[in-house]
């Protein structure tokens, strides 16, 4: 079972400015569907790390759909080759450089705030739906940076 796995989630376009929005917005989301069984707990330490980096895969039109701080997984000119455009998209497979808000450690809040707003402004095809992150224990930790792979279902 992975890391937040019992929460559920669509990632929309919107992105937020303000954490306690996003707050009500998941609050209202997981009462609206788990009823009295929604576990939603903002305040819980779920990361004990000041950084972690998260893997996942979006759409995007081009290098300038990139974030600062994202990188590319795979070789650039591969993934950016006119054979692997579909309708003038190309599927990426970004690691994202998260830092804790506090700068110690990641609540269920802070994480899910910053998952959303990282992914608000790409295209996520029919795969909106937060299904949990999972350490990636097989990749070696850069600078001891704690690597999660983040699950998005249909």
């Amino acid at each position: 079972m992975g890391l937040l796995s019992n929460i559920l989630w669509a990632f929309q376009k919107k992105g937020y400015s303000n954490i306690e929005d996003f707050n009500k917005e998941i609050t209202d989301y997981q009462t609206r569907i788990l009823k009295e069984k929604a576990s939603w707990e903002p305040h819980k330490v779920v990361i004990d790390a000041p950084e972690i980096n998260v893997s996942y895969e979006a759409w995007i039109k081009g290098k300038e759909d990139i974030a600062d701080n994202e990188t590319i997984i795979g070789n650039e000119n591969e993934v950016f080759s006119e054979d692997n455009s579909d309708y003038g998209m190309f599927q990426v497979e970004f690691c994202a450089k998260l830092k804790a808000a506090n700068g110690a450690n990641f609540t269920a809040l802070d994480l899910m705030y910053q998952l959303h707003n990282q992914v608000s402004h790409k295209e996520l095809g029919d795969h909106i739906f937060f299904e949990g992150l999972t350490a990636d224990d097989n990749e070696e930790l850069e600078n001891n940076i704690p690597h999660y792979l983040m699950y998005l279902g249909s």
